[in-house]
């Protein structure tokens, strides 16, 4: 499939809370990732983008007062997004990156976040990954 990559500006944080004792969205949770793949890396697997994934919880509302455990902070994001059922998430890390090559563009070499959000039964993933300080 072919993906659409964005450049996504988020101005507030994203929360999330892996406490199952506060109130959270149960339709957007989060996953986060380390990133396998250099820049010198010419030929990874599809494997190597999305390596180590942790489970980070749920959404806290927006009026919440509840700590976040995870946050995507608010900042400038390659953005990509898809559906569960139908795209492979691998793929979208894949196309992700080599949009922001094509573009030149210096991404957080570590963390690549994986946002789910369940609506009407049917669930999307959207892939966030940071433009690096010095361009964003």
């Amino acid at each position: 499939m072919a993906f659409s990559i964005k450049i996504l500006t988020l101005y507030k944080d994203l929360n999330f809370s892996a406490d199952s004792n506060i109130e959270t969205n149960k339709n957007e949770r989060l996953e986060i990732y380390r990133n396998g793949v250099s820049k010198h890396n010419m030929s990874p697997s599809l494997d190597e983008y999305l390596l180590d994934g942790k489970k980070c919880g749920f959404a806290l509302p927006k009026d919440s007062t509840a700590t976040p455990d995870y946050a995507i902070k608010a900042g400038k994001y390659f953005f990509v997004q898809g559906d569960v059922k139908q795209d492979s998430l691998n793929e979208a890390a894949e196309a992700l990156w080599l949009e922001s090559i094509w573009q030149e563009q210096v991404l957080d070499m570590n963390t690549v976040y994986v946002r789910y959000i369940n609506e009407d039964d049917h669930e999307a993933f959207q892939i966030f990954r940071r433009v690096a300080a010095e361009q964003a």
